[in-house]
């Protein structure tokens, strides 16, 4: 019996289960990263907007073109509807999220769809991180164990495959 495709809603609600929520300072000393609570806010919001450029990259490469734009949009509907209790984002405009939002996706577009992939973006976000004094530079490492964690590619992937 073969599974029936998702609709772009069924298949938005499945990558949102995905995607990491509120970055906490148990989760970063799980992995040895020492940072504060107010430092978290910060990290929430950039590894949400690194998500969001894989979780677009993989869209992209599976679903239909007259289905991404709307894919993508319940994607960040969902993320919208849970801003402030799941994602712990108050004191964040939504809408200057996604202006920022997009310029780190193009900004991970320019290393990880030409110069090599995954670890390239990783690298981008490390740095990006980094020059905010959100990580420091011993901690670059550990932060590159954390992120296929916390951004599972391979997930986002099949998960779109399954859709088509």
């Amino acid at each position: 019996m073969t599974k029936d495709p998702m609709t772009p809603a069924q298949a938005a609600e499945a990558l949102y289960k995905l995607i990491p929520r509120r970055i906490s300072v148990e989760m970063m000393g799980d992995y040895g990263i020492d940072v504060t609570e107010a430092q978290t806010k910060d990290l929430t919001r950039e590894v949400l907007s690194f998500t969001l450029y894989w979780v677009s990259a993989a869209i992209n490469a599976h679903i239909p073109r007259k289905y991404r734009e709307v894919l993508f949009q319940r994607v960040l509907e969902l993320i919208q509807a849970d801003w402030v209790v799941e994602f712990k984002l108050e004191t964040l405009k939504w809408e200057d999220y996604l202006v920022e939002m997009e310029e780190r996706r193009t900004s991970y577009a320019q290393v990880g769809d030409y110069e090599g992939g995954a670890i390239a973006a990783s690298e981008e976000i490390s740095d990006l991180l980094e020059d905010q004094g959100l990580i420091q530079p011993e901690d670059r490492p550990k932060l590159l164990v954390l992120l296929p964690d916390l951004v599972p590619l391979d997930k986002y992937q099949a998960l779109l495959s399954d859709c088509v």
